[in-house]
């Protein structure tokens, strides 16, 4: 399935007039070195700095999967330290005080004093969960309510909010895709293609469903002043191609994200490389109207050793019950001749020939393919 992250909201009949709705976007794509399908997962963060919430009642993000309560939770307590801050900033940044019953804290940068913006708390109460599209083509909207906004609007200044989502490893969703060899029954090591694409806001990758609800509730996309995209892997996994040189590439500093991955099973910032994509507005909008990133890896993992195991073992005895009935058959054939004794050198001539011959087929078939 293919699908676009979609992001759109609804603003105050009687609210403050000439102050659209606006905001920056960051994205993180945490791939999981795990390949397990159960209880292994990828990571998909996204973080919204709103520039301007004034008119703001509430805002809506589309998925193009399936995911439950369980796997949404909010980065709020995680983001209140120096250092990961600062790790998903990049710059050096210290969070203060929490205030406002515990539910917001402000940010300054180290050397240019003053705050920066305000962290808040996004707990389930002000997050409504609901399905949308047909059996196949079926996603997730995220809807943060207005009693959210409506505490925003007692601070002056940018506000942040980061949540994360928990995809199961293997679930069928609209950014990864991968392909692995036919024959990796028979392999100790796969080499597997993977294609990990993200898109936000691109309206022909919208489903049916979503371009009717937009359109029957009259909703706008909101304002997008910049969109920073992270796609971080595991250092094992090799980048083959990508849409776009990306703007930057390093290692993962293990001391600044061991606490943001904290309860992550499969993840390890020793071992991981960052990616980073971005789109900035620019005049005469200054808004990003969508985003497109694409990059294609060849990642390796060890097979199913046990049934590469089996393979090689049921081919030894079948060549072994091959050899055998051969041997038999020629000794029955011959009996009685003087060309008795040859039965057995005859039968696995003929074994050696039928193998020389498979091979030969399956040469030929594999040249015509290519």
């Amino acid at each position: 399935m293919r699908g676009s992250v979609a992001i759109w909201h609804d603003t105050s009949s009687n609210g403050a007039e000439g102050y659209a709705p606006r905001v920056e976007v960051h994205i993180n794509i945490w791939r999981s070195n795990q390949r397990k399908p159960n209880n292994h997962f990828d990571l998909l963060d996204i973080g919204l700095r709103f520039k301007e919430v004034r008119a703001l009642r509430s805002l809506s993000m589309s998925l193009p999967f399936e995911v439950g309560t369980n796997q949404v939770s909010d980065l709020f307590d995680v983001m209140h330290d120096a250092s990961t801050v600062s790790a998903i900033f990049n710059e050096t940044l210290t969070p203060g005080t929490k205030r406002d019953n515990g539910n917001c804290f402000p940010v300054t940068h180290t050397e240019k004093k003053g705050t920066q913006f305000y962290v808040w708390r996004c707990p389930m109460d002000v997050l409504q969960l609901s399905t949308i599209g047909a059996s196949g083509d079926r996603g997730t909207i995220i809807t943060i309510s207005d009693t959210f906004f409506e505490r925003l609007k007692s601070q002056v200044g940018d506000h942040y909010v980061r949540l994360r989502i928990k995809v199961p490893v293997g679930m069928s969703n609209g950014f990864v895709s991968s392909t692995a060899p036919k024959d990796s029954a028979f392999l100790s090591t796969i080499s597997t293609s993977e294609i990990v694409e993200f898109r936000l806001n691109e309206r022909r990758n919208f489903s049916p469903e979503l371009r009717v609800k937009l359109e029957a509730n009259d909703c706008g996309l909101i304002d997008i002043s910049a969109i920073h995209y992270f796609l971080i892997r595991d250092m094992g996994v090799e980048m083959t191609q990508s849409h776009t040189g990306f703007r930057k590439m390093r290692r993962l500093e293990p001391e600044m994200w061991e606490r943001y991955l904290t309860d992550c099973e499969g993840f390890s910032p020793h071992d991981m490389i960052i990616y980073h994509w971005a789109s900035v507005g620019s005049p005469p909008s200054g808004s990003v109207e969508s985003f497109n990133a694409l990059a294609t890896f060849r990642a390796y993992y060890t097979g199913s050793l046990w049934v590469y195991v089996m393979v090689i073992v049921a081919l030894g005895a079948m060549g072994s019950a091959v050899q055998s009935i051969g041997t038999s058959l020629l000794n029955s054939f011959f009996e009685g001749s003087s060309l008795a004794h040859w039965g057995s050198t005859v039968a696995n001539v003929l074994l050696l020939a039928i193998l020389a011959a498979i091979l030969w087929a399956s040469m030929r078939f594999k040249q015509r393919k290519s």
